[in-house]
């Protein structure tokens, strides 16, 4: 059975290097400026003991594009990811739904994603919808360096 809980970002370093950033020298360095921020939510899907799967929640507005959430109480899911072998057994939807149920308790309107191209459609099956079903706004796909085409997608709460 699979288990979600807040962890420390520490805990989160081996699979973020693993899944998200294998450019990285080592696991040392998966980390994210904004780690240790206030308000920073760290999760870890664990099976038998073992982290297969991490998320992280921050309290950021979309920068790329300012008026997107606006009016809106926001967090920001990143590094979100599961390890190869527990993909589809759903610890990403469960890891969806535990990071949902803490950003609702904050009283949280939105929360929003830099998305990778190869889990659109993992988002949309979660309710996520892209950022130009927000307001009709034109948001062309990214690349983020290393890593590959993304698009900014949200779910409503």
């Amino acid at each position: 059975m699979v288990e979600v809980r807040r962890v420390n970002s520490e805990v989160l370093r081996g699979v973020r290097h693993k899944v998200l950033w294998p450019h990285l020298e080592n696991s040392k360095l998966a980390i994210i400026d904004i780690d240790n921020s206030k308000h920073a939510i760290h999760l870890a899907a664990f099976f038998n003991g073992n982290v297969v799967g991490v998320a992280s929640l921050f309290n950021q507005k979309c920068e790329r594009f300012p008026g997107l959430f606006s009016s809106f109480k926001v967090r920001r899911l990143r590094a979100m990811g599961v390890l190869d072998d527990m993909r589809g057994g759903g610890v990403g939807a469960l890891m969806i739904h535990k990071a949902i149920e803490e950003l609702k308790g904050e009283g949280v309107n939105v929360v929003w994603c830099d998305a990778r191209e190869v889990s659109w459609g993992f988002y949309e099956l979660q309710g996520f919808k892209f950022g130009c079903q927000m307001n009709g706004a034109q948001l062309e796909a990214y690349q983020v360096p290393n890593v590959g085409l993304h698009k900014i997608m949200f779910k409503l709460l």
